[in-house]
């Protein structure tokens, strides 16, 4: 009793550290994850002490990682693959290789033996996707440029550490030299693959129908965790990876109809855990060992947000990228990653390094998430100085605020221009939202009613005053994005005609799902379309006048 007592004590103490950090953090724009470590290393036994629970929770946040991994899988489809154009996928591909490898050769100049160097090049070289997604969100930057290359480029790392937990477990768990461990791991991983298809074939979806017909949450619920904890425990017993079988199941689940419903069940579970993996970082950061060597943990951090930065920004001035563009990708991604916590640690039980590496690279690792709202804040000012636009929400709620039965324009390439020109031809009012900033700054040097705006924000909407327009013509390249809009304005705006340009026909149930009333397929004649259907709600008011 008194042993169940103390373990309550401590669950205690860390749910009141957690409602006190997390939200003052968050509040002040510092992120999660930083709340996360800083509750760790104050509460635990290498701080104040209040949290001697050690390895329960470092098993627990485990789990945290594995329902990571999972939902990264459930991102990663080939609808999803195939938004991202070849100039995006070679920044991503390239940026790797560029990243790592100075990075490897700085820890080998620094005395780290040649297996834990690439170790560390390899785990440093990995962006936080946590931290990332968060300010991209923030800003409304998701579907921008540079938002769109820095989705490409995490997904890509986030493929690329699926591996390198399967090298690393294996060099780890065989006296074997670095090649005959990637082949044993290489042979266990193919055994599990064709194992894991055959059950995707016959029992996956039935298995999820079964679920699913219960009409129960918390039947689908435990279905799914069913899914990730079994094929990840398979994937454990054959020798790979927990997280690794865990990815593989999301891979799975993301080609069935029900990944949107999995996704969202697992969603409060995976945040919960991998708070408490953070937690269990945190705990495990020795302040004492980071005071002592304090210049070494600075130049570690200097060394790699440095060469991150260079290397990124070298990468995508190859690619052509604009500089200010170039520049806000290499500042957003400037950071390490929470996969530096779970490859540097395997890698040190495995042998590849010793106690200093690991502290010394899991420290500087932590400081440079910590330091990341430095980092958003030179990306603002950068997209502010060179990116963006003349055009703030106050314009546009001051524009929005003076018309009514208007056409908003949600894109404005050839065929939201082409629809501009129509409109201003018959005198109809209207409005456009962009995410180019050079387009937008062109635009409106010319008088055009253009804004920058994320048309997938509602309230970028509402300033737009969705309430009191008539249609809203839908024309951004990208369909998942016009699938979103369209779901937004139509729950937001009832009253709304939205028409959408989409040449893909297979968008076409997704987007009248998502509530549009009229959908122009031809990509030869788009633009003239839209604009007639544009024309024909304003058309009766147009006779009245007469």
């Amino acid at each position: 009793m008194p042993e169940h007592h103390h373990y309550l004590h401590e669950v205690l103490i860390l749910l009141v550290a957690l409602l006190a950090v997390v939200p003052l953090f968050v509040r002040l724009r510092l992120g999660t994850v930083l709340a996360y470590l800083t509750i760790g290393v104050a509460a635990g036994p290498l701080g104040f002490g209040l949290i001697t629970a050690d390895r329960t929770i470092e098993t627990l946040g485990e789990l945290g990682v594995v329902f990571l991994l999972f939902t990264i899988g459930l991102e990663i489809n080939v609808e999803r693959l195939r938004l991202f154009g070849l100039r995006t996928y070679g920044m991503a591909l390239l940026q790797l290789p560029v990243t790592a490898l100075p990075l490897a050769w700085a820890a080998h100049m620094a005395g780290v033996s040649v297996g834990g160097s690439l170790l560390i090049g390899g785990a440093l070289a990995v962006s936080s996707t946590a931290i990332v997604i968060q300010l991209l969100s923030e800003r409304g930057h998701m579907t921008g440029q540079v938002g769109r290359a820095a989705i490409a480029i995490l997904l890509m790392q986030d493929l690329a550490v699926a591996p390198m937990i399967v090298l690393v477990t294996a060099y780890g768990s065989a006296e074997q030299s670095m090649g005959a461990a990637l082949g044993l791991a290489s042979i266990k991983f193919m055994i599990f693959i064709v194992v894991i298809a055959v059950f995707q074939r016959l029992a996956l979806r039935p298995l999820l129908r079964l679920a699913a017909s219960a009409r129960e949450p918390e039947v689908f619920t435990a279905a799914g965790l069913l899914l990730v904890l079994g094929i990840g425990t398979l994937s454990q017993e054959v020798g790979l990876s927990m997280a690794l079988g865990a990815f593989v199941a999301g891979l799975m689940v993301a080609d069935t109809e029900f990944r949107h419903q999995v996704s969202a069940d697992i969603e409060p579970v995976r945040g919960l855990f991998l708070g408490l993996f953070f937690v269990s970082v945190g705990m495990g950061l020795d302040l004492r060992f980071a005071a002592a060597n304090i210049g070494i943990i600075a130049a570690a951090v200097a060394v790699l947000m440095v060469v991150k930065a260079v290397s990124m920004f070298l990468v995508a001035r190859a690619f052509r990228l604009a500089t200010p563009r170039a520049i806000s990708l290499a500042t957003l991604l400037a950071q390490g990653s929470e996969f530096a916590f779970v490859l540097i640690p395997l890698g040190a039980a495995g042998g590849l390094l010793d106690r200093e590496a690991t502290q010394v690279s899991t420290v500087a690792v932590g400081l440079s998430m910590a330091l990341m709202p430095i980092g958003a804040i030179a990306f603002d000012w950068i997209a502010k100085r060179f990116v963006a636009t003349h055009s703030t929400r106050g314009d546009l709620q001051v524009e929005g605020g003076e018309l009514h039965d208007h056409v908003v324009i949600a894109g404005f390439g050839q065929v939201g221009m082409a629809v501009a020109r129509f409109l201003v031809a018959e005198s109809v009012p209207f409005l456009v939202l962009d995410l180019s900033e050079n387009r937008v700054s062109a635009c409106r040097s010319k008088g055009l009613p253009v804004f920058y705006g994320n048309a997938a924000r509602k309230e970028v909407l509402r300033a737009a005053r969705l309430d009191r327009a008539q249609v809203l013509a839908v024309a951004v390249p990208d369909p998942a994005v016009a699938e979103q809009i369209t779901a937004i304005a139509r729950q937001s705006f009832r009253h709304l005609r939205i028409f959408v340009a989409r040449p893909i026909e297979d968008w076409v149930p997704k987007l009248r799902a998502a509530g549009a009333d009229a959908i122009v397929l031809d990509s030869l004649t788009t633009a003239l379309e839209l604009a007639e259907r544009v024309m024909m709600v304003h058309a009766p008011e147009a006779d009245e006048s007469m």
